[in-house]
């Protein structure tokens, strides 16, 4: 469980058809605010921000210059590689430059990998930096319409549903109609297609709010596919845009999960692997123990982790 596999290959064959399309049109500048709000939830993560306390590099005055004579694709992977390497003002410059990367990016393995990367780094900030990266190579711009396209494209083809259910998310974690691309990736929780299930799931990952948790929780204990059940597991452990704040909301309805006799072994031991990586509590196979721990220390390891780095997150690099 809570793998990083190469899923978003599964996704290549759809590219060709998405540029014929030409999803949206260039994304219009926006303006940041100034002073933003205190971070609570995995959708309001912004690109840029403090630098997690680490040894990292920083992007140099020769970097910076350079970068701004180079064409968009490398521009884009350059600096996507350097928010993988957690290198302070990468981030930033992704932000600041992203919108006019639209309709200049093609799809390449380079991409690919970084894409992956980031979207499983251990900071919030480069996660959504990736969306951001992801969004501007398929030119889906973040509006209304391009939402309304891709929800009407999976309605009318299953073929649509690991392309659209993936990027669906992704705008909603951006602001895009996440109430309803919410609703309309809940209603494909039950599809009879394993896949289709399968990338919804990943979907609802990307959007990062609080009801999400329900969702992944209600697939964790009833979907017939134990691959599904992982990704539940995993969008609740680690992966996806919660912070670790919001993932602590799960806790109790894992526990009760662990003491559900009808569970089988496979998908027990993955509840209680979540918990401890939600938790950062290392307790046994123990629903009792668990759900001591959490009725004594549960609201002070979420105060702990609400009072830490809010983009913080366990990742693999």
């Amino acid at each position: 469980m809570l793998r990083v596999g190469d899923r978003v290959r599964l996704l290549v064959p759809l590219i060709a058809v998405v540029g014929m399309l030409a999803f949206g049109a260039p994304a219009t500048a926006q303006t940041t605010p100034p002073v933003s709000p205190p971070v609570t939830s995995g959708e309001q993560i912004p690109v840029p921000g403090r630098p997690v306390p680490a040894d990292h590099s920083q992007l140099s005055e020769h970097n910076r210059e350079w970068v701004l004579t180079q064409p968009p694709q490398e521009q884009a992977e350059f600096l996507l590689g350097a928010a993988v390497n957690h290198d302070h003002g990468a981030t930033d410059m992704i932000s600041k430059m992203v919108d006019d990367w639209h309709g200049k990016l093609h799809f390449t393995k380079k991409f690919d990998d970084l894409d992956m990367l980031g979207l499983y780094s251990n900071d919030l900030r480069v996660r959504a930096a990736s969306i951001e990266v992801n969004l501007a190579v398929f030119n889906l711009s973040k509006t209304e319409e391009t939402a309304e396209r891709l929800m009407t494209s999976a309605e009318k083809s299953s073929a649509w549903h690991p392309f659209a259910m993936w990027e669906l998310g992704m705008l909603a974690n951006r602001g895009v109609e996440p109430e309803k691309i919410h609703d309309f990736l809940r209603s494909y929780l039950h599809n009879p297609d394993e896949k289709t299930r399968h990338w919804t799931v990943e979907g609802l990952a990307h959007i990062g709010s609080d009801d999400t948790i329900k969702d992944f929780l209600d697939v964790f204990r009833n979907d017939p596919s134990l691959e599904v059940r992982e990704r539940a597991g995993c969008s609740l452990a680690k992966s996806g845009m919660l912070t670790r704040e919001q993932r602590m909301l799960a806790v109790p309805g894992l526990i009760e999960l662990a003491e559900d006799p009808s569970l089988d072994s496979t998908t027990r031991s993955w509840v209680y692997q979540a918990l401890r990586e939600i938790t950062n509590e290392h307790l046994g196979n123990d629903p009792a123990a668990w759900q001591n721990w959490f009725s004594t220390q549960g609201a002070k390891r979420r105060e702990q982790f609400r009072q830490g780095d809010p983009w913080a997150v366990l990742g693999n690099n």
